[in-house]
């Protein structure tokens, strides 16, 4: 049973959230609970994350327990991108260290643990569906909540809300707060296991004229591959049963050759919508919005998990000051937020005004230049 009122009511259980969790716990004695919509050991995208990760790990404590998951490094990257041939991009010189691959179960499943060891509650797939915001009260936030299964509404009363919604930002939503897209595009990804063969370490790749392929050699014996394109193209690949997305991963120069090395089983599928966009205003007095609900990152900027933990510890910040009543804080979030998000933008301008082979390519038409084009809001 879930308690009708906390002080902190943490809505997504991504790493966002529970990173915000283990933080918080860390921080306060302040009650956490953790809403998840899905049950968990479910498939999550986002399998590699940047040296510099191990830095949030340490701070949040649990970098030992990384350790001892099964993930392994990532030597670089390969690619062939505005040019023919192979490009390499290693980590061998990079002073954090390598990059990481990992086994994004048993990553979730480290975060998750530490939460609840830290103190935190965790429902699992529970919904959040609406809000209610009346500050002049103690517990000024109403949140309803139902069961994926039964649908049955719960009522839950929290003094503070973070939300970890992913890129929807669902609680902003209920504040009138909509989230700016510049970008929108799509993802098909294939997991498979590998039943025989070897796979090369290093994350693979390609752009080609109707978008880009990704792919990577999991700890667990899985290989992750991906495309990312445009609506249009979308529809056409997943036809079939996805049979034209297989079709098109062969015909790569790169990315196919080297996976028909392998031999695969067990394929599933997903299919994501991918935003690059902006919450305009990701905090108040008494809730802050992180990760992917502040700001949503094109994959290719491989920067989700760490943005995801190093909001999370951000976002511990503003909750130990709340409850501390620390009027002389100022929470330096949006700002940061602000600051990420111009990053961003020039660095991916950059990564994907490198390829200049097919610039009667629509997909690669709308994204020469400035990524700042206001798509639109959701």
């Amino acid at each position: 049973m879930i308690d009708t009122t906390y002080d902190v009511v943490i809505l997504g259980g991504g790493p966002a959230g529970l990173a915000a969790a283990i933080a918080i716990r860390n921080r306060t004695q302040a009650s956490v609970l953790v809403v998840e919509r899905q049950a968990p050991g479910e498939e999550r995208v986002g399998e590699n994350c940047p040296p510099e990760t191990m830095l949030l790990l340490k701070q949040l404590g649990i970098a030992k327990d990384f350790y001892q998951s099964g993930h392994e490094t990532c030597p670089g990257y390969a690619s062939v991108w505005g040019r023919a041939d192979v490009g390499y991009n290693d980590f061998i010189v990079n002073p954090m260290g390598p990059s990481w691959r990992l086994n994004r179960q048993l990553f979730d499943k480290m975060l998750a643990d530490n939460a609840e060891k830290c103190g935190a509650r965790i429902s699992w797939t529970t919904q959040f569906i609406d809000a209610q915001t009346q500050n002049e009260e103690d517990y000024p936030h109403t949140l309803y909540l139902a069961h994926t299964s039964h649908k049955n509404q719960i009522q839950v009363k929290a003094r503070f809300v973070v939300d970890a919604t992913g890129f929807k930002a669902r609680f902003a939503h209920t504040r009138n707060i909509q989230k700016q897209v510049d970008d929108q595009l799509f993802a098909i990804v294939r997991f498979a296991q590998v039943k025989q063969g070897k796979g090369v370490k290093q994350i693979q790749l390609e752009a080609t004229p109707e978008g880009w392929y990704y792919q990577a050699l999991l700890p667990d014996s899985k290989v992750v591959s991906m495309i990312v394109t445009g609506k249009d193209s979308l529809y056409a690949l997943r036809e079939d049963h996805y049979l034209a997305f297989e079709n098109a991963l062969a015909a790569t120069t790169f990315v196919g050759p080297s996976i028909s090395k392998l031999q695969l089983e067990s394929h599933s599928y997903l299919t994501c919508p991918i935003y690059s966009g902006l919450l305009p205003k990701a905090e108040e007095d008494n809730w802050i919005a992180i990760g992917d609900a502040a700001l949503s990152f094109d994959p290719i900027a491989a920067q989700g998990i760490y943005k995801a933990l190093s909001h999370g510890l951000m976002a511990a910040d503003k909750v130990a000051a709340f409850f501390a009543k620390d009027r002389s804080y100022t929470s330096p979030f949006s700002e940061k937020v602000l600051q990420q998000y111009d990053i961003y933008c020039q660095n991916r301008a950059h990564v994907y005004g490198l390829e200049r082979r097919w610039l009667n390519s629509e997909f690669w038409q709308q994204r020469s230049g400035d990524s700042r084009k206001q798509y639109g809001y959701i």
